[in-house]
């Protein structure tokens, strides 16, 4: 027919895709932000959870290290843990005594008293809080890293102390007690959060984070300064190349 012709005759439209197109682009711009949104959100929650588990703020950290620097370097710092532990009766870092027992050894043996001791106190009651523990006891491995915070020096001399004052009897730390060690320090908040978040094996559709647990840490920094991570003997070398490296980032 005339019309059926005139119709045909019509000019297609050669973008009718383009709406189509714009449409399915915005929606993929959309998912993508959603994604990048969801996952951020996940890393911080991640954060947010380490960072509330910490027994004392950055600030409060930084205070005690400023106020008793001076008076506790780190090579002093390593023969006063050592000594108090020894003291109660402790050989390995894992024994367990009161807090106030620990406190008064370290008093005597230190020249002159450590000042904001309040907050090592409130360090120690939670971190005891967190053990699980009912009665005023910590193991002198944790009580040792909380005397670190007070500690003078850099990374690398706090480190070795360290090293020493956990390993009381022996020259080196075998495994279980390096990964010991790097577990008290995370939980006395020495390892940054954001070294112990890691991406996990979903990604879709949403990219999940896991938290790294002290084993993992290690293994990661082992390899990354070239530590064997099956050995069984670290000497103070090996144990400050792990705590300094990027995988651990100890302060």
């Amino acid at each position: 027919t005339m019309q059926s012709e005139a119709a045909s005759d019509k000019p297609k439209d050669e973008y009718w895709w383009v709406p189509y197109a714009v449409c399915a682009a915005l929606g993929g711009l959309g998912f993508w932000f959603y994604r990048a949104s969801a996952a951020h959100s996940n890393r911080t929650e991640q954060l947010d959870a380490i960072e509330a588990e910490h027994p004392l703020a950055a600030d409060e950290i930084e205070a005690l290290r400023d106020r008793n620097a001076a008076g506790l370097p780190a090579d002093r710092f390593a023969e006063v843990a050592a000594d108090a532990a020894r003291a109660l009766g402790a050989a390995s870092a894992d024994d367990v005594v009161a807090y106030d027992a620990f406190a008064r050894a370290c008093d005597r043996l230190l020249d002159r008293p450590l000042e904001n001791g309040h907050l090592l106190d409130r360090a120690a009651m939670l971190l005891n809080r967190s053990a699980g523990r009912d009665d005023a006891t910590l193991d002198v491995g944790t009580l040792a890293v909380v005397l670190s915070l007070c500690a003078g020096g850099d990374a690398v001399e706090r480190a070795a102390a360290l090293a020493r004052s956990a390993a009381l009897v022996e020259d080196a730390l075998d495994r279980r007690g390096l990964d010991g060690l790097v577990r008290r320090l995370v939980e006395a908040g020495q390892v940054p959060a954001r070294k112990q978040v890691t991406e996990g094996e979903a990604s879709f559709p949403v990219q999940t984070y896991v938290r790294r647990t002290p084993s993992e840490l290690v293994d990661e920094a082992a390899a990354e300064v070239g530590v064997d991570a099956a050995s069984d003997s670290f000497l103070e070398q090996d144990v400050v190349a792990i705590l300094t490296s990027k995988a651990v980032d100890y302060r």
